[in-house]
Formats: structure tokens, C-alpha cells, sequence
């Protein structure tokens, strides 16, 4: 980030560290989503993890009215697996903005919109193991 600064009667630009304590990792999983809206009503989401960092994520949505900031959320991260083998991260999370997603994860598309979250907690493995 950049931010012009006065010095000595002339403006420089300064750059500035992240604010973010952990860098973000750009992902293309599946994340399901359960949620009370502002009426209360449960509503359940499925679609796609934009990116994940140590303190949080970031996810699309084609439902932004279902969220609020300060709202809470479960989420479910499913992970690569296999014929036998089924695993997620689970946890909580609150809702931390709403806006515009990235152009990378939009290219060609209708302009979706990107919930971002910080996790109340580390997520927890858990896995389904199938009979092959």
C-alpha cells in the first residue's frame, strides 16, 4: 500500500507494511456456509474459498443480502480426498466485510461479491473414511 506523506514542504510516497499478520493464500476449494440472516432464518451456502491466511478467509457469494458484518458463521472447507477418503476443516467465524471480489476470481463472470471472515478459532480436521 501506498500513502503520499509531507516532507520538508514535499510530498513522497511511503510504503506501507501489510496490516494483515499472516500473508493470504489464494485457493480454489469448496466451502459450505450455515448462517442465520438478519430475520433469522438459517441459510446454507455452497461455493468457493477465494483465499485463506492464518487469522481468516475469503469466499464468493452470488447472496450478499444473507450476510452482515459481525455475523456468525460455520464453515466447512472441504479438502482434495480421494475415493476412500472424505476430509474438511470446520470451525467458526465472524463476518468482517463485504464487497467486491478480486478480478482473478471474477474474470468473464457476472461481478459476484467476496465475504470476508476471521476465524473465532483454528479450524479442525475432521474426515469421513468410505468403504472402497
Amino acid at each position: 500500500m501506498t500513502e503520499l506523506r509531507q516532507r520538508g514542504g514535499e510530498t513522497t510516497p511511503d510504503t506501507l507494511p501489510e496490516r494483515r499478520g499472516f500473508e493470504r493464500t489464494p485457493l480454489d476449494l469448496e466451502i459450505e456456509v450455515v448462517s442465520h440472516d438478519h430475520e433469522g432464518i438459517w441459510c446454507m451456502e455452497k461455493t468457493i474459498l477465494e483465499d485463506i491466511s492464518g487469522e481468516g478467509a475469503r469466499f464468493l457469494t452470488r447472496n450478499p443480502h444473507t450476510y452482515y458484518r459481525g455475523q456468525s458463521l460455520e464453515v466447512m472447507i472441504s479438502l482434495p480426498g480421494t475415493d476412500e477418503l472424505k476430509a474438511w476443516m470446520k470451525g467458526s467465524a465472524t463476518v468482517v466485510r463485504i464487497g467486491p471480489c478480486s478480478s482473478e476470481a471474477t474474470s468473464g463472470q457476472s461481478q459476484p461479491v467476496c465475504v470476508a471472515i476471521r476465524l473465532d478459532a483454528p479450524l479442525q480436521f475432521e474426515r469421513d473414511e468410505r468403504e472402497p
